[in-house]
């Protein structure tokens, strides 16, 4: 196959989305890695950097003055995450929407290529999601997640992400729906249950991504604060699919707070013993969980 360079008047097959924050150290790797994809199709990479103080922008514009696929957002302050996502998701044109951040890079040269045709052929999929692997100083340490299923729905992604987000290709109107939401922290989450909402996610166990753990990445960073900004998606959820388990989320919630590295032990107990009342929304499945939860919370295992 060959490289298609998107014309001023095509509108692109696939819009990649990626939003960076200081990536300088990585950010290259992460675009050389979709400009180097073997399409038969045009595409666009579009880039919200949320305000770098460091060389990001500058990488950023560099490859958008030498690539005409690559399309930068003009920036005038600090958005935040969420906001800086979702100005930029809306920036894509594409028929599918792709993402990859700054700081993780794509794998395999043919992934849009296969995702793409899967999307194609299979209409009643909204998303297409796959295996990826997890990179720590440049050396992959595990895959990132095993044992799921070939077809995702929103029942199977309320206990946590079974995809990383450099994995996912959905359909626009999924962007309709997260742009809406409220203020959250796990955008990812957020955006994984929007496609849920709108039809079945398929996932490949083809690993074609990296996620790169670093000590700079936002989860690194997250407080306790920040980290139940998540409490603010449910009402949402809920109102978008009236039979979302909004207690087996809250349950879900409690528990990550409660076993981050950021809680205090007084706030790891408070939001652990909250996770285990709202897990019973769920008995007797709940039980094996609440057995897990408490012991990582004795070992201290995040």
């Amino acid at each position: 196959m060959s490289q298609m360079s998107m014309s001023a008047a095509s509108r692109p097959t696939v819009s990649v989305c990626m939003i960076s924050y200081k990536h300088g150290k990585f950010i290259a790797q992460a675009i050389e890695s979709i400009l180097s994809q073997h399409v038969d199709f045009p595409i666009e990479l579009v880039i919200g950097d949320d305000c770098s103080s460091d060389d990001t922008y500058d990488i950023c514009e560099a490859y958008a003055r030498k690539d005409a696929r690559v399309r930068l957002l003009p920036r005038d302050r600090n958005l935040g995450v969420m906001p800086n996502f979702s100005r930029t998701l809306q920036a894509c044109t594409g028929e599918y929407v792709a993402v990859c951040e700054g700081d993780d890079y794509w794998t395999d040269p043919l992934k849009l290529h296969k995702q793409v045709k899967f999307l194609d052929s299979h209409p009643e999929y909204v998303a297409s999601t796959h295996q990826a692997t997890v990179i720590v100083d440049n050396v992959p340490i595990r895959l990132f997640k095993d044992n799921v299923p070939a077809t995702i729905v929103t029942e199977d992604l309320v206990g946590g992400r079974l995809f990383h987000t450099a994995s996912v290709m959905f359909r626009p109107p999924v962007v309709n729906l997260f742009c809406k939401a409220p203020l959250v922290l796990g955008c990812d989450r957020l955006l994984n249950f929007c496609m849920s909402f709108l039809g079945k996610i398929h996932y490949s166990p083809e690993s074609m991504c990296a996620y790169r753990l670093h000590s700079t990445g936002m989860s690194s960073k997250a407080t306790v604060e920040l980290m139940k900004l998540e409490l603010n998606s449910i009402p949402y959820l809920k109102q978008l699919d009236p039979q979302f388990p909004k207690y087996r989320y809250l349950s879900y919630v409690y528990a990550a707070i409660g076993l981050s590295r950021a809680a205090r032990l007084d706030q790891k107990l408070y939001f652990v013993m909250l996770s285990f009342i709202f897990s019973f929304a769920d008995f007797p499945r709940n039980l094996v969980h609440i057995q897990s939860r408490l012991y990582r919370l004795c070992i201290g295992k995040k």
